[in-house]
């Protein structure tokens, strides 16, 4: 064998080689960037998963709060002694993973949600403000307490009807409220986890894989050839 042809075998051996090498190389990368799409999809499932849960627990926490318990507070609900008192308390509550809701990263996964919690958010925070106020006025009257004239607690009970009443709300109330917000979000809530699964891959990946078996098998052929 001359010198030439040993240089041209060699020569035809590296590159059936280095075509191999490339196609593998194609079959590699297309596996792994397959792999990280479903790692991917997989925790972006169990994040919302995650975040379902922790909507879960906190409508279930509050939820005698907004009167869904029962029928809640109808425009005609006769407002009980103690809300003449200013002794009454209302202890508040957090609700961390409803208000954080819009800083979740897969905000654009929720969808549906989003504008229902909200609005659950809006009526707490709403609810919670005129506690304030009402707290504020009784503590600042302290040298009534002991003996309330008429307008000092009618000014307490007219704090606490507007709480519960046109706030908190019930089943036949006419505008918006609480125990309406609180519904619709326990409403939207159900719906959005019976739809929730993970995430498959797109069709179109199915040619992806054709062209990286075809890479793959393409190299093993042409290795056979090489040294059959």
């Amino acid at each position: 064998m001359t010198e030439i042809s040993k240089w041209s075998e060699w020569a035809e051996i590296s590159t059936v080689l280095a075509a191999t090498a490339g196609l593998w190389a194609l079959w590699f990368a297309w596996v792994t960037y397959v792999m990280s799409v479903c790692q991917q999809n997989k925790d972006e499932f169990q994040a919302l998963r995650s975040i379902v849960s922790g909507l879960r627990a906190e409508l279930a926490f509050i939820k005698d709060w907004t009167g869904t318990g029962g029928k809640g507070y109808s425009e005609g609900t006769p407002p009980p002694d103690d809300w003449s008192q200013p002794s009454r308390l209302i202890w508040k509550f957090e609700i961390g993973a409803v208000s954080n809701l819009t800083r979740s990263p897969y905000l654009y996964r929720l969808g549906d949600i989003v504008e229902p919690f909200v609005q659950l958010n809006l009526w707490v925070s709403k609810l919670f403000q005129l506690y304030d106020e009402y707290r504020a006025f009784a503590n600042s009257n302290p040298g009534v307490r002991a003996a309330p004239p008429p307008w000092y607690t009618n000014v307490i009970l007219g704090f606490n009807v507007m709480m519960h009443v046109s706030l908190i709300g019930g089943a036949d109330s006419k505008a918006d409220c609480l125990y309406k917000a609180y519904n619709t979000a326990t409403s939207a809530l159900d719906r959005f986890e019976a739809r929730l699964k993970p995430t498959k891959l797109p069709l179109l990946f199915w040619i992806g894989h054709v062209i990286s078996v075809l890479c793959f098998a393409s190299g093993v052929f042409l290795l056979y050839m090489l040294f059959h």
